[in-house]
C-alpha cells in the first residue's frame, strides 16, 4: 500500500487507541484534520482501479450529451440516471474530472463522517472499521455505491427521529446513484423489530439454512422481475462472481456472538444500540441468504457497514467493566489490523492502492474542461 494510506490509517489507529485509553471526547479538529487528507487522498487520485476508465469516458460522453438525451446515456453506460445528471451539472460549468471526483469525495465523506461522529461512539474506533476496507472501495472504486451509502448512512438520523418524509427523500436520491439500495427502504421499519437473542440467532440460522437448500435461487425470478430497473440492475449482476473473504466471514459471526453475549446489557445503557444493531443484523441475513455471487457484496453493504455504530458504541457502552469492554476492543482493533493487512496483500499489487498516484501526473483530464 502506498505511503499515504499507511498514513491515514496510522493515524486512525492511534487516534482510537489514545480515545480508548483515555475516555476522552475526540477532538473535532484533529478529526476533520484526518478527514480532510482522506478527501483529498480520494478525490485526486488516478486510475486506481479499472473502473476509472469506464467512469472516466462516461464523463466526457456526458459533456458532449445535451440534457434532453442524458437518460439514453445512462442506460447506454449502465449508470444511474442521478450520477449522469451529476456529471452533467459539473461539466456544465466549464469544470473537469479532477473537480468531479474532488467533488464526489466530499459529499461522500462529508455525510458519512459527520455520522460518524455523531453517532459513532468511540468515534475513531468507528473510523478506522469504516476506512478498512469501505473507505477504500466506496471512495475510490465503486464511487456510485459510496455516493448511495453515504446518503443512506445521512438518513439515519430521520430513521431514530421517525421523519419519514426526509427518510424517504434521502432514498430517493440514493437510488438515483445506485439502484442496490432499494433494500435499504425496509430499514425505516427494521430498526423498530425488538430482537431478542432468539430472534437474532433463528433469523441468522434460517438464512444460511435457505441459502444450503437453495432458497435464494428459487427467488432468482423474483428479483429479474423488480420495476424501476432494479431486475435489470439485478440480472446484470446475477452472473457475475465476488470471492468472499474468510475474514468478511469471521468478523460477521464475531460480532454476532457479541451482540449476543452483551445485547441486554448494552440495550439497558444505550437507547440507540438496537437501531444500528437491527440493521446490522439484517445486512448479515442478507449476506448469508445469498451465500456468494455479486448480491452477497452489494446488496449487504448497505446493513452491514453499521458495524461501524454497532461495535463502538458497544465498547462505549461496557466501560463500566473493563474486562468486557477490553475484549470486545480488542478483538475488534485486532481484526481491523489483520483485514488492512490482507487488503495490501492482496490489493496492493493488483490496484493503483500500491502505486497511489494523482490527477497532477497525468495530462489526461484536469480541472477543467479543455478546449
Amino acid at each position: 500500500m502506498s505511503f499515504i494510506y499507511n498514513l491515514i490509517v496510522f493515524l486512525l489507529l492511534i487516534s482510537s487507541i489514545y480515545e480508548f485509553s483515555t475516555n476522552s471526547k475526540p477532538n473535532k479538529t484533529w478529526f476533520k484534520t484526518i478527514v480532510v487528507i482522506m478527501i483529498f487522498t480520494a478525490g485526486l487520485a488516478y486510475a486506481l482501479s479499472p473502473d476509472w476508465f469506464p467512469y472516466w469516458r462516461a464523463f466526457e460522453d456526458v459533456a458532449l450529451t445535451p440534457f434532453a438525451d442524458l437518460k439514453e446515456l445512462s442506460d447506454y453506460w449502465d449508470m444511474e440516471y442521478g450520477y449522469i445528471l451529476l456529471n452533467k451539472l459539473v461539466s456544465s460549468v466549464g469544470l473537469g474530472y479532477a473537480t468531479f471526483t474532488l467533488l464526489i469525495a466530499v459529499i461522500a465523506l462529508y455525510l458519512k463522517t459527520q455520522t460518524i461522529y455523531r453517532y459513532g461512539g468511540y468515534v475513531f474506533l468507528a473510523m478506522l472499521m469504516y476506512t478498512v476496507p469501505t473507505y477504500f472501495f466506496e471512495e475510490h472504486v465503486h464511487v456510485r455505491q459510496g455516493l448511495a451509502n453515504a446518503i443512506m448512512f445521512f438518513s439515519i438520523r430521520f430513521i431514530i427521529e421517525r421523519k419519514f418524509w426526509k427518510f424517504l427523500l434521502c432514498f430517493i436520491i440514493a437510488f438515483y446513484f445506485h439502484k442496490a439500495v432499494v433494500a435499504f427502504f425496509f430499514a425505516y421499519w427494521i430498526v423498530k423489530i425488538p430482537f431478542n437473542n432468539f430472534m437474532i440467532i433463528s433469523a441468522v440460522v434460517a438464512s444460511i439454512l435457505s441459502y444450503i437448500l437453495g432458497l435464494s435461487q428459487a427467488i432468482d425470478g423474483l428479483f429479474r422481475i423488480l420495476p424501476f430497473g432494479v431486475g435489470e440492475t439485478y440480472s446484470d449482476y446475477a452472473n457475475e462472481f465476488t470471492e468472499k473473504s474468510l475474514l468478511g466471514d469471521i468478523v460477521k459471526v464475531l460480532t454476532i456472538i457479541a451482540i449476543l453475549l452483551f445485547n441486554k446489557r448494552v440495550v439497558a445503557k444505550d437507547n440507540l444500540f438496537a437501531y444500528f444493531r437491527n440493521i446490522y443484523i439484517f445486512g448479515v441475513v442478507i449476506y448469508f441468504f445469498f451465500g456468494e455471487g455479486i448480491f452477497a457484496a452489494r446488496l449487504p453493504v448497505f446493513f452491514t457497514g453499521y458495524i461501524v455504530f454497532v461495535v463502538p458504541r458497544m465498547v462505549m457502552a461496557l466501560r463500566d467493566t473493563p474486562t468486557y469492554k477490553n475484549l470486545v476492543y480488542s478483538m475488534f482493533l485486532i481484526y481491523t489490523i489483520m483485514l488492512y493487512v490482507h487488503f495490501y496483500n492482496v490489493w496492493g499489487d493488483k490496484s493503483g492502492f500500491g502505486r497511489y498516484t494523482t490527477v497532477f501526473s497525468t495530462e489526461n483530464y484536469g480541472f477543467f474542461q479543455s478546449n
